[in-house]
């Protein structure tokens, strides 16, 4: 049986659109994904290349969860 380090910052596959990383985030921060995801878009939308560029990254290093 897996444990989880429930300090540190994770990919919710479960709950994934597109790779878990902000479901992780929501998880994390107790928020609900919506309100995550919602910050994210806006975001995206004032700082697209750095905000692709740290989701991705985020994708591969975060561990699943």
């Amino acid at each position: 049986m897996a444990t989880y380090d429930t300090n540190r910052w994770y990919c919710a596959r479960a709950y994934r659109k597109v790779a878990g990383v902000c479901a992780g985030f929501a998880g994390y921060y107790q928020q609900p994904r919506w309100l995550i995801r919602l910050l994210a878009i806006v975001l995206l939308l004032l700082f697209p290349t750095a905000i692709i560029v740290a989701y991705l990254v985020a994708a591969v290093v975060l561990p699943d969860r």
